[in-house]
């Protein structure tokens, strides 16, 4: 059990001088603006913290990360999205600061949290903090156009760095990942159709007067045509070439008009337009347009529109997402957004479940191939894993050859696909749904260990048929050849030959459990982002780029809050203990970790 005197508040502070000093040695890039020219200015300030006994800290979250980290490497990862010329601007680093704290205090909106921020006394202590002036105050475009120069890429440097100054506090040891994702809604509205593509922005539509003129007139013909009010549709084909084959494509409504009676004080100009003013005046009608789609007219064509597909929804990169529902797991939800995947390190001597790297897509794109890309980008700043865990999204051959490479144990949910898995099935194939096989008495063989340097799992009979009630099997085994072994039959599963199924630690065991167990840590960290910070709950935004950012700035809070709220719990323990015995060395343990699972992490 490791001691957790270290993560006292005062042994923080003294660790944290010293990383501060090979943070900002790491990050020189100079800042292209000069002072003058910079409408805020943030100074890091190691301030005084206060915890009281009721966990509450004197100023909130946001003095006590600032007083904690000194966030000038912020600038420098910045420096390279600005100019020396140009007019003024805020410093990145006060803008960044401003949105997290919206996010540790929780403010439900942007709007909210501004309107505090200028308040002369509820927002005195948010503008020390980020170096705002209180005659300068930021509006919610500068944060928009702090993201849009930023982009997705810069955060996850910021986010990065905060990881390795927790890392080097000593609260994240990377030895076991957990990976999932979890599915957020875009401030968008899904119109029905999943196949749009860019081209439903624009579709040309050649003759579309002379199409209206002509259709006009044929009703004109014959007064049984002549339905006052009845839709007359324009349509086109369908310009996506996203749809598979086999699939029928729609027509696109393009424009809806009808006919009604004229008004002589207020005539309709589309009658002018279609051309059709006097064929309908003497049956005193006119036309009227009930929807319409153009948005721009061709000036190198006559008579060509362009219009925009009204099933087009305002978030073009956004996606239709399958996931359970949570009020009920028997039943699927669609969620048309985003899928944020986030990897959660699990630090079992310390009790912590900490989000260390995130990546954003489509919520309709494979989630199962960014786990290469997400492993990626953690290598660049932080030590390989020794144990992966994921759900059974992940099961693809390329992800255990890749965390087998990096020297680490794939525990990833086998995914039947298309198997046949009935017991006639299994055993006709030689083995059951955890990789174990059968003997040829049709006795299910049991693990005898994993050998490392073979790369391959021992299974045994373990001579059953000796204690079994079956009159069969106890007739086989008088003459069975393998009853003379110690073990009975043997049998080696390789990975080599199975590299989905058999893994280094043996599928349906307990150990195997005990590791799969600690899977749902992914699942809270996705529950702490929608219910307890309501930051992926429906959030405002659009693009997979805000989106991006957005899953940043929530692995950013979580993690920041979790280790506040720990080194606060540890605080007030040792608070507590000193009391009891003044004199004496304190001593915290943290929980106990198997020793299995310490063998695994520390193997070679």
């Amino acid at each position: 059990m490791r001691n957790l005197f270290p993560f006292h508040l005062g042994n923080v502070i003294r660790k944290l001088n010293e990383i501060r000093i090979a943070i900002n040695l790491q990050h020189q890039q100079p800042f292209p603006k000069s002072k003058n020219r910079l409408l805020s200015r943030y100074c890091f300030v190691p301030r005084r913290i206060k915890i009281n006994p009721s966990r509450e800290i004197a100023g909130g979250l946001s003095r006590f990360v600032t007083s904690l980290i000194d966030f000038s490497f912020v600038r420098s990862i910045c420096a390279s999205a600005y100019s020396s010329v140009g007019g003024h601007a805020y410093d990145p680093v006060s803008l960044f600061l401003l949105e997290l704290f919206r996010y540790l205090e929780k403010f439900p909106d942007l709007k909210t949290f501004l309107s505090t921020v200028r308040d002369q006394e509820k927002g005195k202590h948010y503008r020390l903090y980020a170096g705002i002036s209180p005659s300068r105050i930021p509006c919610e475009a500068d944060f928009t156009h702090l993201k849009d120069r930023l982009g997705e890429g810069l955060y996850i440097e910021i986010s990065q760095v905060l990881v390795q100054i927790v890392r080097l506090l000593g609260f994240l040891s990377f030895h076991i990942l957990s990976t999932d994702g979890t599915l957020f809604p875009s401030y968008s509205r899904y119109k029905g159709c999943t196949y749009f593509c860019e081209e439903c922005k624009s579709i040309e539509f050649k003759g579309l007067i002379d199409n209206v003129r002509r259709r006009i007139l044929y009703k004109l013909q014959d007064s049984k045509r002549l339905a006052l009010g009845k839709e007359i549709k324009v349509r086109v084909d369908c310009p996506s070439h996203r749809f598979p084959e086999g699939v029928l494509k729609p027509k696109v409504d393009l424009l809806t008009l009808s006919l009604k009676i004229a008004d002589p004080e207020e005539p309709n100009p589309f009658t002018k337009i279609f051309g059709v003013d006097e064929a309908l005046k003497p049956h005193g009608l006119e036309v009227s347009v009930r929807r319409i789609h153009f948005h721009s007219i061709s000036l190198d064509q006559i008579d060509s529109f362009f219009f925009r597909c009204p099933k087009l929804p305002s978030d073009t990169e956004a996606r239709i997402g399958v996931r359970r529902n949570p009020k009920n797991p028997d039943k699927v939800e669609k969620i048309f957004g985003y899928n944020a995947i986030l990897a959660t390190s699990v630090e079992l001597s310390l009790g912590l479940e900490l989000p260390v790297g995130c990546l954003t897509i489509s919520g309709n794109a494979e989630e199962g191939n960014q786990f290469i890309p997400l492993k990626e980008q953690l290598s660049k700043h932080h030590p390989h894993t020794k144990i992966d865990l994921a759900d059974a999204k992940y099961d693809e051959l390329h992800n255990y050859d890749y965390a087998r490479t990096t020297g680490s144990i794939p525990l990833i949910g086998y995914n039947v696909r298309n198997e046949d898995v009935s017991l006639d099935a299994l055993k006709r194939r030689g083995y059951d749904r955890n990789g174990w096989p059968f003997a040829p008495c049709g006795v299910l063989c049991r693990p005898n260990g994993f050998d490392y340097k073979f790369q391959r799992a021992t299974f045994t009979c373990q001579r059953q048929c000796v204690l079994s009630q079956d009159d069969k099997l106890k007739e086989y085994s008088q003459s069975c050849p393998f009853f003379i072994n110690y073990h009975g039959f043997i049998k080696h599963m390789s990975i080599k030959q199975h590299p989905r199924l058999i893994t280094e630690v043996i599928r349906g065991t307990p150990r195997y459990q005990k590791l799969r167990s600690l899977r749902p840590a992914s699942e809270r960290l996705n529950s702490t982002a929608k219910e307890d910070l309501d930051i992926l709950d429906k959030p405002r935004l659009r693009g997979l780029k805000r989106a991006g950012i957005l899953a940043q700035l929530t692995l950013i809070t979580i993690l920041l809050k979790r280790v506040a709220q720990f080194i606060i719990k540890v605080t007030l323990t040792v608070r507590k203990e000193r009391i009891k015995n003044p004199y004496g060395f304190v001593i915290i343990r943290g929980p106990k970790v198997p020793k299995f699972i310490l063998n695994l992490v520390q193997r070679k």
